[in-house]
């Protein structure tokens, strides 16, 4: 009897911005792409450039050239005259860097090559540019970041801190890997709002998307009150923090010289490195954990899955997940070990990969899709530096795994298994879900059996089930699904 379980603890992903959202089999991190949702890269330098409306840019597209002037006379959004950074030039079009962070296109004819420096706006100006925009909104300022909020002061604290933290972290980090850094040219912004419909205006997504970055704008936007929220307001809080961290890895990623805004890596290695990065910890205080620290969300799904994972297929994890053209939840958590892995143990081989993706400059990439979810040139990329032998790779990497040391967050919340029985071909298929909101289980058990054929539709018996904390959750689901 095949069989399959699914856990969630948080959310899933906008992307050319990068974004969170319930996902329809797991709530915790799977990519959707704010203008394409499709996050999807090839090796370095290859193939046609990107078109720039995938990024929103409603130019045509071309050959993208290098600025044949680093910068020029233009207007901003509001009509001043300002100086520009030029970030990339198409055609008759510069993609140019205003002094408020934003890449926006402006016709050649309307820039004009200047010798006068680029100002950023202070966080103080920047601060002051967005709360006019919102009305009641307040404002957070440190030296590198700007809040804006109508959130609870305590969740624009918490993320003001997270994030304020993470930025010189992040830095010294990759800054050990031997990868160049900088500091950021821009203040970085963060904007928050209190509720998803206020969200939602803001930017309309897929229902359920909790944040999302994006490299045009430069902004992390994302809202307090979850569906969580109005269950567990302390547990809406710790995962806030992970969304949090993990949104501020992608916008430091994209500021400090590691990744070239516009660009697009291997979504395995973009978002493993996010959630790299993403692991924070709650106590007296909610703070961010350290670069390479145990993410105890990643290692929560990870220890479910290689409990459960097909032993007749060696080395398919791997493989699955540098080859993917999306992530589900149980690919982030893959791509988050296998991240800290290479990281930890090929240090000089990651070092490597890491230097080869940052040379993609802007527009350099791929969206397309090849035998149907698999991106072959990533898998190709990937075995080119570490090596061909990935039964033997994921062997390493999951005796590795196990010896990882790490606290369950959640433990003892109390959760709800859905479980889904159905008939294929004659032969009986059971799935389970486990999850700290019922909604969610709700709506993981109505969306996959939606998902089944007419005929497994009709024979479908779906169930929910509560318990007072996880281990007595996953032990039900485990026994469901054995036909126990």
């Amino acid at each position: 009897m095949n069989f399959r379980i699914v856990t969630t603890t948080r959310w899933a992903k906008p992307c050319h911005g990068f974004a969170i959202r319930p996902s329809m089999l797991a709530a915790r991190l799977v990519l959707l792409c704010a203008f394409a949702r499709t996050l999807i890269a090839q090796e370095p330098n290859s193939g046609a450039p990107l078109d720039p409306q995938i990024f929103g840019y409603k130019i045509p597209s071309g050959i993208p050239s290098p600025p044949q002037t680093a910068r020029v006379s233009t207007r901003d959004e509001s009509g001043k005259q300002v100086v520009a950074k030029v970030h990339i030039e198409i055609g008759d079009f510069r993609i140019v860097l205003l002094p408020d962070g934003q890449l926006v296109v402006r016709p050649q004819s309307e820039t004009e090559a200047t010798e006068k420096p680029f100002k950023p706006l202070s966080p103080d100006e920047l601060a002051r540019l967005v709360t006019a925009a919102f009305p009641g909104f307040k404002a957070k300022t440190t030296r590198r970041y700007v809040c804006v909020y109508n959130t609870s002061d305590e969740f624009a604290t918490v993320a003001t801190r997270v994030l304020d933290t993470m930025l010189p972290g992040v830095k010294t980090h990759m800054a050990s890997l031997k990868i160049p850094v900088h500091e950021p040219e821009v203040p970085l912004l963060a904007l928050m709002f209190r509720t998803a419909e206020e969200f939602q205006r803001f930017e309309k997504l897929p229902a359920g998307v909790l944040a999302f970055y994006k490299p045009s704008s430069n902004y992390i936007v994302m809202y307090e009150e979850s569906p969580l929220f109005r269950v567990n307001r302390e547990l809406a809080i710790r995962q806030s923090l992970a969304t949090i961290s993990h949104e501020g890895a992608h916008q430091i990623l994209h500021n400090i010289g590691v990744q070239q805004r516009l660009s697009v890596w291997p979504i395995w290695i973009a978002e493993g490195l996010a959630e790299y990065f993403a692991p924070t910890s709650v106590g007296r205080r909610y703070e961010w954990k350290g670069a390479g620290n145990i993410n105890d969300l990643r290692m929560l799904e990870l220890e479910l899955f290689l409990q459960l994972r097909d032993k007749g297929s060696p080395g398919a994890m791997v493989s699955d997940t540098v080859s993917a053209a999306r992530l589900t939840s149980t690919g982030y958590a893959a791509a988050w070990s296998l991240t800290h892995f290479l990281a930890k143990n090929h240090r000089e081989q990651f070092h490597d990969f890491l230097e080869e993706l940052v040379r993609l400059g802007p527009l350099q990439g791929s969206t397309r899709t090849r035998l149907g979810s698999r991106i072959p040139e990533n898998s190709d990329q990937f075995r080119r530096h570490f090596g061909g032998d990935l039964d033997q790779l994921e062997e390493r990497l999951v005796a590795y795994l196990l010896k990882l040391p790490y606290t369950d967050p959640f433990a003892d919340q109390p959760h709800f298994v859905a479980t889904l029985g159905y008939t294929r071909s004659d032969s009986p298929k059971r799935e389970a879900g486990v999850f700290h909101v019922e909604d969610l289980a709700t709506k993981w058990g109505e969306e996959t059996v939606r998902s089944l054929a007419d005929s497994e539709q009709r024979s479908a018996t779906l169930a929910m089930r509560s318990f007072p904390n996880r281990k007595t959750a996953v032990q039900f689901a485990k026994q469901y699904l054995k036909g126990k």
